[in-house]
């Protein structure tokens, strides 16, 4: 239907043929037949003249014709087909997000397209307590959680990785890895990703914010993409030319335009690859332990069973490595010094975790380090202590240098520690009795400021927010739990970087020989620990 303002006949414009536009008002309507002989037939309308007769008045419409009517055949295709289901699973998570509606929260964010801008996750200050709790009755249920991450674009993705399954039938994947959003109302899995071998570390891409990363018990290397279905777009080869043990550890290292992934598995190789191709490594290098005296051999040479690794911040090329054997040491990719270099002893039991301090103040403490053990302690380190003193010689030949201070708060193997990424003095550490330990070094050394008891369940790993006011923490069930810290993990004033540097000096002047009175019992929880491998 149209309008008579705007359909209209203009006579004698010249941007038309005469013939043709007089035919055409013949056919339609009745025109006046003598125009005004002082007007040029050329010449173009007076736009004061009233304007010719609407044509809407003598068109009708045609109503459309009613849509067919889908048979019930018809429906089930239609509902069965992939493009209903991606089109209905991702309206769906919408409305979830808008029912849960926060002002910083993008309901509307599409989590499987490349980032073009930054969200913003909901902070939250107060008493620690309990924000969330994620488990998936399909994937969770008879798991253990193998690992836990942030998403470093899109602060309110969860990543977590889980072993197999306790009761997984025949046509259930061993490894699985889920993708949250902890702004979702249901608290359902954006994105589930799987393959034939469990999951035992996974993380997402530093720079890539659709690809999640995944290190396999069979040593295969495995990259989902959000963008794609849930198996893997890339996968490492299983033969020499990579890994043929278990991958516990690997990391994203470098900048946005030069990055590699950095992959250890437990026979001490260590594998650099492009992201760009996973057929084969860049660069390998075998870590072990330097030749020395055993009982039975004059000239071993023992390669490192790697549980844990670290890197420091913007660092590409000295890393820090756990071992089974319950040493950490210190190795380099490059350089003549490149492999171990450094062995840090202390711990009677397996390393399950490795954290260097991010160091973001005042005071540069990128030297220290924590250390988590089956032994049921946490300890602190320093990679200066062996410049400050002449340190004495391992068996293997590697310096050998000692902690700083040992935390024995906890009553079972610790699984996790990792430093709060805004204050200095502030770690958390999960054990398996179910605790979760906030410590201070610049208010008590002696125990935790804040212990919860998250549950019944062994606490395997942890991870803090970017903004320091969430750790969530995953159990040995398949459950994963977020807490809100406040500000117990954020630095008030610039003055915390200089009370962590006087409390370091203290400890440094009373460092003795030996670890404490508990020495021997962590001997002896190491060999338990170990007995258990």
């Amino acid at each position: 239907m149209y309008s008579k303002g705007t359909q209209t006949i203009d006579e004698g414009t010249d941007e038309d043929d005469p013939s043709l536009h007089h035919a055409s008002q013949r056919k339609h309507v009745q025109h006046n037949t003598h125009p005004n002989p002082n007007t040029k037939k050329d010449a173009p309308s007076d736009s004061s003249e009233p304007s010719g007769p609407s044509i809407s008045d003598d068109v009708e419409e045609v109503p459309p014709p009613p849509p067919a009517e889908l048979t019930p055949d018809g429906r089930r295709r239609i509902m069965a087909s992939t493009d209903f289901v991606d089109f209905f699973s991702r309206s769906s998570r919408y409305v979830e997000r808008a029912l849960s509606l926060a002002e910083e929260v993008d309901f509307m964010a599409d989590y499987s397209k490349p980032l073009e801008d930054e969200g913003r996750a909901q902070s939250r200050t107060g008493d620690v307590r309990l924000a969330v709790s994620l488990f998936d009755e399909r994937w969770s249920k008879h798991r253990s959680v193998t690992d836990l991450g942030w998403s470093p674009k899109r602060p309110d993705l969860l990543l977590t990785a889980y072993s197999a399954s306790d009761a997984a039938s025949a046509h259930d994947p061993d490894g699985v890895v889920l993708v949250w959003s902890v702004t979702s109302l249901y608290h359902a899995p954006e994105f589930v990703f799987h393959c034939q071998s469990p999951v035992m570390t996974a993380s997402f891409s530093k720079f890539h914010s659709t690809l999640v990363v995944g290190g396999t018990y069979s040593g295969q290397i495995v990259v989902w993409d959000t963008r794609s279905k849930s198996t893997a777009v890339q996968r490492t080869p299983l033969s020499a030319v990579g890994h043929t043990h278990p991958i516990y550890t690997l990391s994203v290292v470098g900048t946005p335009n030069a990055h590699n992934l950095v992959s250890i598995s437990t026979d001490g190789k260590m594998c650099v690859w492009s992201m760009d191709n996973l057929s084969q490594p860049i660069e390998t290098l075998e870590l072990a332990n330097k030749p020395g005296k055993t009982a039975t051999n004059t000239n071993v040479t023992a390669p490192v069973a790697v549980t844990s690794l670290a890197f420091g911040e913007g660092d590409v090329n000295t890393f820090l490595v756990g071992s089974e054997e319950g040493a950490i040491y210190q190795a380099y990719r490059h350089g003549a010094k490149s492999g171990i270099a450094e062995r840090y002893e202390g711990h009677y039991g397996p390393i399950t975790a490795t954290d260097l301090h991010p160091s973001r103040g005042a005071i540069d403490f990128s030297h220290l380090f924590l250390s988590a053990s089956t032994d049921w302690t946490v300890k602190l380190w320093s990679t200066r202590s062996s410049a400050s003193a002449a340190p004495p010689m391992s068996p293997r030949g590697a310096s050998l240098s000692q902690a700083i201070y040992s935390f024995e708060d906890s009553t079972d193997y610790v699984y996790d520690a990792r430093w709060s990424p805004s204050h200095p003095a502030v770690f958390c550490a999960v054990d398996g009795a179910g605790y979760m330990d906030l410590w201070n070094l610049n208010e008590d050394l002696e125990a935790p400021i804040i212990k919860t008891k998250v549950g019944n369940k062994a606490l395997n790993r942890l991870a803090w927010t970017q903004d320091a006011k969430q750790v969530v923490v995953g159990d040995s069930g398949g459950s994963v739990h977020v807490y809100n810290v406040g500000e117990v993990g954020v630095a008030s004033s610039a003055d915390e970087w200089h009370r962590l540097d006087s409390v370091l000096t203290q400890l440094e002047h009373t460092k003795g020989a030996g670890l404490g009175q508990g020495d021997q019992d962590m001997q002896d929880r190491g060999g338990d620990a170990i007995a258990d491998l």
